[in-house]
């Protein structure tokens, strides 16, 4: 089993940080492993399937629970006859009026998932880390677009 977990500090809404990045159900935008999604059976809510279509080629199928809006959503899959076992998780908690603390964790178990997690560790942690940061700069980036400067 392959355990990350990584946290950010940002200047930004639960709801905004929820509406730009995981609502829309675009996580390629974020996710630099993932070239699409593929067959997306509904929003960001409980229940929903999609496949992550990697940009190796390899496909994972996944399944959203334990999702609270503009809180927390959890995905899960598996891939090889379930040798290979990818659970995520993305917590966002507000600290006060101004700022928000997101939490991503991503984890791999089963028999290949092991041996994957093993070899490739450094990916693994520096994926999850680079994931984090990519929706701390779509936020921001969608932060400046809400700013309207009038004369």
């Amino acid at each position: 089993m392959s355990y990350c977990k990584t946290s950010a500090i940002i200047s930004a809404p639960p709801t905004l940080i929820w509406n730009t990045c995981l609502a829309p159900m675009k996580w390629q935008e974020w996710d630099h492993n993932i070239h699409q999604l593929r067959d997306v059976s509904g929003g960001c809510s409980n229940g929903t399937t999609a496949i992550f279509e990697q940009k190796d080629g390899k496909e994972f199928a996944f399944t959203l629970h334990d999702v609270e809006e503009d809180r927390c959503v959890m995905f899960s899959g598996q891939a090889l006859g379930g040798t290979l076992k990818a659970e995520g998780k993305i917590v966002i908690t507000p600290i006060d009026n101004f700022s928000t603390r997101i939490e991503y964790s991503f984890e791999l178990s089963g028999t290949i998932g092991f041996l994957v997690a093993l070899l490739r560790k450094r990916d693994v942690v520096e994926g999850t880390e680079a994931g984090l940061r990519n929706i701390v700069k779509m936020v921001e980036k969608a932060q400046e677009s809400e700013c309207v400067i009038m004369n």
